[in-house]
Protein backbone atom coordinates (compact mmCIF):
# COMPACT_ATOMS: atom_id res chain seq x y z
CA UNK A 1 0.00 0.00 0.00
CA UNK A 2 2.71 2.39 0.62
CA UNK A 3 5.04 2.14 -2.21
CA UNK A 4 1.31 2.13 -4.66
CA UNK A 5 0.51 5.80 -2.68
CA UNK A 6 4.07 6.61 -3.63
CA UNK A 7 3.65 5.78 -7.44
CA UNK A 8 2.36 9.27 -8.58
CA UNK A 9 5.83 11.17 -6.13
CA UNK A 10 2.79 13.05 -3.71
CA UNK A 11 3.99 15.49 -1.46
CA UNK A 12 1.66 14.39 1.00
CA UNK A 13 1.13 10.35 2.32
CA UNK A 14 -2.30 10.26 4.87
CA UNK A 15 -1.72 7.02 6.97
CA UNK A 16 -4.82 5.70 8.24
CA UNK A 17 -3.93 3.35 11.34
CA UNK A 18 -0.58 1.88 8.93
CA UNK A 19 0.58 -0.14 12.19
CA UNK A 20 -2.24 -1.41 13.36
CA UNK A 21 -2.52 -5.68 13.89
CA UNK A 22 1.00 -5.33 12.69
CA UNK A 23 3.69 -7.35 15.17
CA UNK A 24 6.72 -5.54 16.62
CA UNK A 25 9.22 -6.37 13.84
CA UNK A 26 7.14 -5.05 11.09
CA UNK A 27 5.79 -2.13 12.63
CA UNK A 28 9.20 -1.02 13.24
CA UNK A 29 9.88 -1.34 9.22
CA UNK A 30 6.84 0.74 8.43
CA UNK A 31 8.04 3.23 11.14
CA UNK A 32 11.84 3.14 9.66
CA UNK A 33 10.42 3.54 6.19
CA UNK A 34 7.94 6.56 7.00
CA UNK A 35 10.85 8.33 8.86
CA UNK A 36 13.30 7.49 5.23
CA UNK A 37 10.24 9.17 3.19
CA UNK A 38 9.81 12.34 5.23
CA UNK A 39 13.62 12.73 5.70
CA UNK A 40 14.77 11.49 2.65
CA UNK A 41 12.61 12.14 -0.39
CA UNK A 42 10.71 15.69 1.78
CA UNK A 43 7.33 13.91 1.69
CA UNK A 44 4.96 14.90 4.65
CA UNK A 45 2.91 11.95 6.56
CA UNK A 46 -0.31 12.77 8.40
CA UNK A 47 0.12 10.29 10.50
CA UNK A 48 -3.46 9.33 12.12
CA UNK A 49 -3.07 6.53 14.79
CA UNK A 50 -4.74 5.49 18.21
CA UNK A 51 -1.01 4.09 19.13
CA UNK A 52 0.42 7.52 21.63
CA UNK A 53 3.89 5.88 21.91
CA UNK A 54 4.19 5.14 17.74
CA UNK A 55 2.92 9.17 17.56
CA UNK A 56 5.65 9.82 20.16
CA UNK A 57 8.26 7.87 18.25
CA UNK A 58 7.51 9.35 14.93
CA UNK A 59 5.66 12.52 14.90
CA UNK A 60 7.31 16.17 15.42
CA UNK A 61 3.36 17.75 16.04
CA UNK A 62 0.74 16.06 17.35
CA UNK A 63 -2.87 16.66 17.08
CA UNK A 64 -5.19 15.13 19.52
CA UNK A 65 -8.81 14.89 18.73
CA UNK A 66 -11.85 13.92 20.98
CA UNK A 67 -15.42 12.91 19.28
CA UNK A 68 -14.16 14.32 15.89
CA UNK A 69 -13.09 17.40 17.45
CA UNK A 70 -9.68 18.86 17.77
CA UNK A 71 -8.51 19.73 21.27
CA UNK A 72 -5.00 20.04 21.69
CA UNK A 73 -2.43 20.71 19.03
CA UNK A 74 1.54 21.18 20.30
CA UNK A 75 5.14 19.78 19.48
CA UNK A 76 5.24 16.51 20.41
CA UNK A 77 7.46 16.91 23.11
CA UNK A 78 5.78 19.37 24.50
CA UNK A 79 2.65 17.47 24.59
CA UNK A 80 3.90 14.56 26.19
CA UNK A 81 5.84 16.78 28.65
CA UNK A 82 3.38 19.45 29.60
CA UNK A 83 -0.51 18.63 28.10
CA UNK A 84 -2.82 21.31 28.54
CA UNK A 85 -6.27 19.83 27.58
CA UNK A 86 -8.27 17.80 30.58
CA UNK A 87 -8.43 15.33 28.31
CA UNK A 88 -5.00 14.63 26.41
CA UNK A 89 -4.01 15.30 30.24
CA UNK A 90 -6.62 12.15 31.01
CA UNK A 91 -5.67 10.44 27.96
CA UNK A 92 -2.11 10.29 28.61
CA UNK A 93 -2.16 9.22 32.62
CA UNK A 94 -4.40 6.37 31.33
CA UNK A 95 -1.63 4.40 29.60
CA UNK A 96 -0.12 1.40 31.27
CA UNK A 97 2.38 2.40 33.92
CA UNK A 98 5.31 0.10 34.88
CA UNK A 99 3.54 -2.17 37.30
CA UNK A 100 0.94 -2.92 34.08
CA UNK A 101 -1.97 -0.74 35.62
CA UNK A 102 -4.40 0.35 33.47
CA UNK A 103 -6.39 3.78 34.34
CA UNK A 104 -9.80 4.74 32.51
CA UNK A 105 -11.40 8.03 31.97
CA UNK A 106 -14.24 8.57 33.70
CA UNK A 107 -17.50 8.96 32.36
CA UNK A 108 -18.94 7.68 28.74
CA UNK A 109 -18.11 8.01 25.45
CA UNK A 110 -20.54 10.43 23.88
CA UNK A 111 -22.11 9.38 20.61
CA UNK A 112 -20.73 10.88 17.37
CA UNK A 113 -24.13 11.38 16.05
CA UNK A 114 -25.28 13.73 18.75
CA UNK A 115 -22.80 15.05 20.25
CA UNK A 116 -22.56 16.83 23.33
CA UNK A 117 -23.20 20.63 23.44
CA UNK A 118 -20.17 22.93 23.96
CA UNK A 119 -16.80 21.50 24.75
CA UNK A 120 -17.47 17.75 23.58
CA UNK A 121 -15.53 17.11 26.84
CA UNK A 122 -17.64 18.14 29.37
CA UNK A 123 -19.42 15.40 30.44
CA UNK A 124 -15.88 13.82 31.53
CA UNK A 125 -14.14 16.66 32.95
CA UNK A 126 -12.96 17.55 36.15
CA UNK A 127 -12.63 21.19 35.38
CA UNK A 128 -15.60 21.61 33.47
CA UNK A 129 -18.30 24.16 34.26
CA UNK A 130 -21.77 25.63 33.18
CA UNK A 131 -20.07 27.50 30.30
CA UNK A 132 -18.34 24.34 28.92
CA UNK A 133 -21.82 23.04 28.59
CA UNK A 134 -22.80 25.79 26.66
CA UNK A 135 -20.29 26.73 24.35
CA UNK A 136 -17.42 25.05 22.22
CA UNK A 137 -14.40 26.69 23.11
CA UNK A 138 -12.06 28.59 20.62
CA UNK A 139 -8.53 27.74 19.91
CA UNK A 140 -5.99 29.23 22.87
CA UNK A 141 -2.53 29.80 22.46
CA UNK A 142 -0.92 28.58 25.66
CA UNK A 143 2.66 29.08 23.95
CA UNK A 144 3.51 30.59 20.78
CA UNK A 145 3.40 26.94 19.14
CA UNK A 146 0.90 25.00 21.45
CA UNK A 147 -2.75 25.17 22.00
CA UNK A 148 -6.15 24.06 23.08
CA UNK A 149 -9.70 24.33 22.82
CA UNK A 150 -10.31 24.51 26.35
CA UNK A 151 -12.13 27.25 28.72
CA UNK A 152 -9.76 25.98 31.37
CA UNK A 153 -6.42 24.32 30.47
CA UNK A 154 -4.41 22.55 32.81
CA UNK A 155 -1.35 24.58 33.78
Amino acid sequence: MIAMALLPGPSLVIADEPTTALDVTVEAQILKLMTSLVLGRGISVLFITHDLAVASQICKRIVVLYAGQDMEDAPADSLFSDPRHPYTKELLQSLPNPEGKIRDIPGEVPSLVHPPEGCRFHPRCSRATDHCSRQRPEKVAVTADHWVRCFHPVG
